[in-house]
């Protein structure tokens, strides 16, 4: 044996060496937790991240590097990360780039899964410009999950370069393609701007053309906000008019309501299309059980040809019509449905339900989507890139959704690095190459790889009987 090693301190040596790079590995796991905590925070506040200088001489190096220096005088393994680690330390804005991409991305799984799962969406799209004088346009997803409306916001997409038709409905379709949705899109919800609602060479049309069930509203508030603006415009001047012009007030009166009759019938004749809803509203369901609705149903039938079992449909109504302790608001019906397991029951009514409470009568989610960009994307923040703002609004706008990830799921959501990049890898000396021009991705794929993985050979290296002992103790 002379002149070689004996195998029980060869395996000694390497479970040990094992033991030890997982404990540092718990470390690593736990300094990029906090990391993701940062991150979070600061998303979830809408504060900015980076400060005008970042040095250790720096009186103000940011929200993101103070909140960590004021961890780091807490948590003894965060300071000593900061102190002993020159590779990795997580504080450079390509780093903190990543970080919020990977906790979008956790979120935006979340919403993938329960498109997968609903059986109609509709969309929401509205447009604004930034204070860095870009067009933004919102898009929001509306689907009904565990039978509440859930409306999820998808990001912002700049569109300032080309603002057609044609140009908007390529967005929206890449959305669906990306999704994976355009099968189940039933309905879409503009402005009245033409060139999202026109009928002719619109979104909507291009959009109907691909998809023909995704019928398109005009945002309901809108409308009624243009019929008091036209109806306020006939208001003249009353404070010169005395007591004793009782009739010149009187036919002023006249003239408002008259033009609120008008706008009203003009702005709102699309209405028609949406009379099938009146199909599921209880306060009319006495009258339905006395005539049935068969107006109501051929149009419901005519949007939505392949959706429903027509004749089973019928039945399951005529069932509910004749039923007072039935007489349940659509949400309530739903629940109603669910908590009794009457699925199969009323299977189609069950659809149609959804089908009516997908469709969206407001653009109101994009737009106070829109709130957000302007408090994120402010004029000390003007060159801030469009995925980083979208990102950045997403952890705004889903706070609720980033509390219940961190509370339920946190093994899920601190396993964030295995989100990261890992297309490109490189050696070692190919890193040291690149000396200031670090690639982000690469950077953290080598960190990922090299001291976030855990080392199995602790467990499966064959152990001697004397030793055994000491391994399960």
């Amino acid at each position: 044996m002379l002149g070689k090693n004996r195998i029980e301190h060869s395996t000694e040596s390497r479970r040990l060496t094992a033991i030890n790079h997982n404990k540092q590995v718990d470390i690593n796991r736990k300094i990029l937790a906090r990391l993701i905590d940062v991150v979070c925070f600061l998303g979830k506040q809408e504060l900015a991240f980076r400060g005008h200088r970042e040095n250790e001489g720096s009186l103000n190096k940011g929200n993101y590097c103070e909140i960590l220096d004021l961890l780091a005088k807490e948590e003894q393994f965060v300071k000593e990360h900061f102190l002993t680690n020159s590779v990795f330390k997580g504080t450079s804005h390509d780093i903190q780039n990543d970080l919020i991409h990977c906790v979008t991305t956790v979120l935006n799984s979340h919403i993938l899964k329960e498109l997968q799962i609903t059986n109609f969406i509709s969309i929401q799209a509205d447009e604004t410009t930034d204070v860095s004088c870009q067009s933004q346009m919102s898009l929001i997803f509306r689907y009904i999950i565990d039978n509440k409306i859930e409306e999820r916001f998808i990001g912002f997409f700049d569109v300032s370069k080309n603002k057609t038709a044609a140009s908007l409905s390529e967005v929206i379709l890449n959305a669906f393609s990306k999704w994976n949705i355009g099968q189940k899109v039933v309905c879409q919800t503009y402005d009245g701007a033409s060139v999202m609602a026109g009928e002719k060479n619109g979104v909507q049309s291009i959009i109907q053309n691909i998809y023909p069930m995704a019928i398109c509203i005009h945002c309901y508030a809108h409308q009624l906000n243009l019929v008091l603006l036209h109806g306020a415009k006939t208001i003249k001047d009353i404070l010169k008019y005395t007591n004793e012009e009782q009739t010149t007030l009187r036919r002023l009166t006249f003239e408002i309501i008259d033009s609120l009759i008008v706008q009203i019938n003009i702005r709102f004749k699309d209405f028609e299309k949406l009379e099938f809803v009146e199909i599921i509203n209880e306060k009319m369901f006495a009258s339905c059980k006395v005539h049935f609705p068969e107006e109501n149903l051929r149009q419901l039938f005519k949007y939505y040809p392949d959706i429903f079992d027509k004749d089973r449909l019928k039945n399951e109504l005529y069932i509910i019509y004749a039923d007072p302790l039935k007489y349940f608001a659509p949400l309530e019906f739903i629940d109603y449905i669910f908590k009794n397991e009457l699925q199969e029951v009323y299977q189609e009514v069950t659809k149609l339900i959804q089908l009516v409470l997908t469709i969206p009568a407001t653009t109101a989610s994009s737009e106070r989507s829109m709130s957000t960009l302007k408090r994120i994307k402010s004029f000390l923040r003007n060159s801030m890139t469009n995925d980083r703002l979208s990102s950045l609004s997403t952890l705004a706008i889903k706070k609720k959704n980033v509390r219940k990830f961190k509370h339920i799921g946190p093994d899920e959501f601190y396993g964030l690095a295995e989100l990261l990049p890992i297309e490109e890898r490189c050696t070692l000396e190919e890193l040291k190459e690149k000396k200031n021009k670090f690639i982000t991705s690469i950077t953290l794929c080598k960190y990922q790889r090299d001291i976030l993985e855990v080392d199995t050979s602790e467990y499966k290296v064959p152990v001697p009987n004397d030793l055994q002992k000491g391994v399960t103790d």
